[in-house]
């Protein structure tokens, strides 16, 4: 079994054992209880929602993450996204950034199944992963690791990423 398979499954099973706060009737809602959305998403904090570093860009693209569901967390279910601001503003491509990656693409996973459909995630904080005693290890930067022959291919695919529709 993957390790994000396992996340999101658990993610999954966390989403719907956490009890739902109390309805409070929202003026004009068509249903009482529904959760107040904000009206829009501004991107631009979020740099239009394309990552500022090339290799999240082509890890965006391969992996195909559904930004539209990342928008629609924070305008529909009350999610504080700014916990993400920095790993797309940011032109930083280190351990750091490559977990919190996995952390969004873990979200988007669950989002995708339905697992948050009408639950208030405004109260949920998502920190970032920390790793104790080898806490230096984060900064470690990963494009030593990536081969110069391939950088051209990853700039090639990167290159594709077109900014999402914002909502």
């Amino acid at each position: 079994m993957k390790l994000s398979a396992f996340l999101a499954g658990a993610f999954a099973a966390l989403a719907l054992a956490v009890p739902a706060p109390a309805p409070v009737p929202v003026p004009n809602s068509s249903s009482p209880g529904a959760l107040e959305g904000r009206r829009s998403f501004d991107a631009r904090p979020f740099n239009n929602l394309v990552f500022n570093q090339r290799d999240l860009n082509y890890l965006l693209k391969i992996n195909s993450l559904n930004l539209e569901a990342f928008q629609g967390l924070a305008i529909n279910n009350g999610f504080n996204v700014g916990a993400f601001q920095n790993l797309f503003t940011a032109n930083v491509f280190d351990i750091n950034a490559l977990l919190q990656f996995q952390q969004l693409q873990t979200l988007l996973a669950v989002a995708d199944v339905g697992a948050f459909g009408g639950v208030d995630l405004s109260r949920a904080a998502l920190n970032v992963v920390q790793l104790g005693a080898l806490g230096n290890i984060g900064g470690v930067g990963l494009n030593s690791f990536i081969d110069a022959g391939q950088v051209g291919l990853i700039q090639s695919v990167a290159s594709q990423v077109v900014a999402p529709v914002i909502l």
